[in-house]
C-alpha cells in the first residue's frame, strides 16, 4: 500500500492489525520488500532515479527510554544498515515518528515508510485532503484507487468529493503507458 501525491508518498509496513500485534509483524524481510517495491515504483514509473526514502521507528522517540531492548535496535536499524550497504541509496532512518513529517519536508524525502497503518496515513491524508491516491505495489498490473475509502456514511447525501477519484484517473492516464511494456504483457 502506497498513498501517493506528486509531492511525496507514505507506506505502512503493516496494515490492518491491532496495535498489540504490530511489533510481532515487523521483520527484516517486510522492510526490505517494502523498500524495493517503493524504489522500483519511483525509478520505473515516476522516473525518479534516486528517491530518498525515510523509515520511521516504531516506538515514541525511537525507543530512547528503552533502546537496548527495542524493535529499533533488534530489527529496524540492522535492516536499514543492510539496505544502505546494498543499495547505496538515500535511506534515512529510523526517524522519530513524532517529527517524521517535519523531517520529510526538510530532507526532501520522497516516501516515508511507517511501521503501522495510522502512523503515516493520518497525517498524510490530512495534508493532502483529496489530492492523493492509493497504489497497490508489487502486483503485475497497475492498481490505483482513491485514498479515502468508500464513504458509506454519506451515500445518497450528495456530499462525496470526487477529487481523489479524478486524481486516480489522471495518474493512470499519465503513467499507464510507462508501465505496460509493449508486447510483453508485463509491468516494469
Amino acid at each position: 500500500m502506497l498513498l501517493y501525491n506528486n509531492n511525496f508518498s507514505v507506506s505502512p509496513l503493516t496494515t490492518h492489525l491491532k496495535i498489540k500485534n504490530v511489533s510481532k509483524n515487523i521483520n527484516s524481510k517486510k522492510i526490505i520488500n517494502n523498500f524495493t517495491n517503493i524504489l522500483t515504483f519511483y525509478q520505473n514509473i515516476i522516473k525518479k532515479k534516486n528517491p530518498t526514502i525515510g523509515f520511521l521507528g516504531l516506538n515514541p522517540h525511537n525507543a530512547v527510554d528503552f533502546f537496548p531492548n527495542s524493535e529499533e535496535t533488534k530489527i529496524i536499524i540492522p535492516t536499514l544498515e543492510k539496505l544502505k550497504k546494498k543499495y547505496k541509496k538515500n535511506i534515512i532512518g529510523p526517524i522519530s515518528p513524532d517529527i517524521s513529517f517535519v523531517k520529510r519536508k526538510r530532507s526532501n524525502i520522497s516516501s516515508l515508510i511507517g511501521m503501522y497503518h495510522d502512523q503515516v496515513l493520518t497525517t498524510f491524508k490530512y495534508i493532502n485532503q483529496f489530492s492523493a491516491i492509493n497504489i497497490t505495489l508489487g502486483l503485475p498490473f497497475l492498481r490505483v484507487s482513491p485514498d479515502h475509502g468508500t464513504a458509506t456514511d454519506i451515500i445518497g447525501k450528495n456530499q462525496a468529493d470526487p477529487k481523489s477519484f479524478l486524481y486516480c484517473l489522471n495518474f493512470f492516464e499519465k503513467f499507464h503507458k510507462t508501465i505496460w511494456k509493449k508486447n510483453t504483457g508485463k509491468i516494469f
